[in-house]
């Protein structure tokens, strides 16, 4: 890890705010929530069992982030998996070896958890964070399918 930046869980004291900045240069047309529904979200994600949002911070800026869900599973010995969601790194802290400490924090995080398996997935576009994701020990194994499902509010 780079003496830039430290990995740490996110705190439910954290600004949601500013990690939403980081995490709408992954979807720059993704409307921002509202203040309110950003709160709440952010209070779930913080309350809900087996989820853990890394962050990498510079100074007091958030520059990097990385989603877990630790998840209870009924196979493989009843281990548990991890899902992997929403790494992205800040536009001018690319390259740096950010998203490598987070994931390296992340695999560390669900060996502690006794997963048998990280899993994540990637829009099919994104070769470039392909071939990050192999360079970390990652390789593609599966088909994934999404059912993006219509708002309701």
């Amino acid at each position: 890890m780079s003496g830039d930046f430290v990995v740490r869980a996110a705190v439910p004291e954290d600004d949601p705010e500013q990690v939403f900045d980081v995490l709408g240069q992954l979807a720059p047309d993704d409307a921002r929530p509202d203040a309110t529904r950003l709160t709440s979200a952010w209070r779930d994600l913080h309350a809900q069992a087996g989820r853990r949002l890394l962050l990498a911070v510079a100074g007091e800026t958030v520059v990097g982030t990385l989603d877990t869900l630790v998840v209870p599973n009924l196979t493989h010995g009843a281990r548990p998996y991890m899902v992997v969601e929403n790494v992205v790194v800040a536009a001018g802290w690319r390259r740096r070896g950010v998203a490598r400490a987070l994931l390296l924090a992340a695999l560390d995080d669900a060996t502690a958890a006794g997963c048998y398996k990280v899993q994540l997935v990637s829009n099919a576009a994104r070769t470039e964070a392909h071939r990050f994701y192999a360079s970390v020990g990652f390789a593609q194994s599966a088909v994934g399918y999404r059912r993006y499902l219509t708002s309701t509010t």
